[in-house]
């Protein structure tokens, strides 16, 4: 069945490490499934990285270069690199891949593997992290940050996304559900967890949990890992690095995501959907709280988030009935200055 199949690999490049990204292309090279394209998929680099670039993979045809003249940044790159997978019709499953780190080489072998035989939509793995100098630092992501992705639900995947995306492999039929992307005015979700999402919502999701990518943690970095990330006291100790402030912006990028998702999808959800939430426009309500539980009794480790979701909808909520009796009575005012 293998032998059938076709990835596409999807490369967002934008100004790449050099050292770093001659070590990703190699060991997509060294892949124990050979039948892959990779659409090199460039976010306006400068001239001398995009000459690079194209030297590094010249004499792989199976790598295509694709040079942009704007920049999009990650999000909207991804999105333009999988537009390049629609037009390919042999393509069966695709994976993302960032610029810099290593892939194991039975990567792609056994992740197509696990999605045929258990008939899935998306497979992930664990990753293990190092550092620029190639050094493990951890040898599982999952258990550094506490991840426990076996246990994820739609809702507790809106709440966290344990998929990171150069870990997956998705079936190339979910395109069409997955495209276009969701707009943004500015990046707050990443393209891993709007696919996550898409998947499984529209069927089941795997994971492994061995390592199949070596992660690397460096300066560069747009998304990195978090010891314990999501739970109570890890929360706490952020928030307390970051002096007790409170921002909001975290509730927004949860509610934005979430009405994006119900937008796509409403007429395949469930009437109970909104259960946990406050109604159906999935805006983390008081219901975050019943999240809350279910994270805790499924071991998804995230009820710290759950909690300053639910602290920051309240901060938002009383900044915008603030605001909006501030406007009234600047109104009321403006009226009275009028008639007089």
């Amino acid at each position: 069945m293998q032998g059938k199949e076709k990835i596409g690999i999807v490369l967002a490049t934008y100004n790449p490490q050099l050292e770093y990204f001659q070590k990703q292309i190699q060991s997509i090279k060294n892949q124990t499934l050979q039948n892959w394209v990779c659409h090199i998929v460039d976010d306006c680099s400068q001239a001398k990285y995009q000459t690079e670039i194209k030297k590094i993979v010249e004499n792989d045809s199976r790598f295509i270069c694709h040079f942009h003249s704007d920049n999009l940044k990650h999000y909207y790159n991804f999105e333009r690199g999988l537009q390049y997978c629609v037009q390919d019709s042999t393509i069966t499953a695709i994976a993302f891949s960032d610029q810099d780190d290593v892939w194991q080489i039975e990567k792609l072998e056994i992740l197509i593997a696990k999605l045929r035989l258990e008939q899935l939509l998306l497979v992930h793995s664990d990753l293990e992290l190092i550092n620029s100098q190639d050094e493990t630092i951890n040898s599982s992501t999952w258990n550094f940050e506490g991840r426990n992705p076996e246990n994820a639900t739609v809702k507790l995947l809106l709440l966290r996304n344990v998929v990171t995306g150069c870990s997956l492999l998705f079936c190339a039929s979910l395109l069409p559900y997955i495209l276009p992307f969701p707009q943004q005015n500015e990046i707050a979700w990443h393209h891993d967890w709007w696919v996550a999402l898409v998947a499984i919502q529209k069927g089941k999701i795997g994971h492994i949990r061995q390592p199949l990518v070596r992660y690397r943690l460096h300066n560069c970095n747009t998304v990195g890992v978090t010891k314990d990330f999501g739970k109570l006291y890890a929360e706490l100790m952020v928030w307390i690095s970051k002096k007790c402030r409170i921002a909001g912006n975290s509730y927004l990028i949860h509610r934005n995501l979430s009405q994006a998702f119900f937008a796509r999808f409403q007429h395949q959800l469930d009437l109970s959907w909104s259960d946990p939430f406050d109604d159906q426009r999935l805006d983390f309500g008081l219901g975050i709280l019943k999240l809350c539980h279910q994270s805790w009794q499924n071991r998804y480790s995230s009820e710290g988030i759950a909690l300053r979701i639910w602290i920051l909808k309240i901060v938002f909520d009383i900044k915008k009935t603030k605001n909006h009796i501030l406007k009234t009575i600047s109104n009321y005012q403006d009226n009275n200055i009028k008639n007089k």
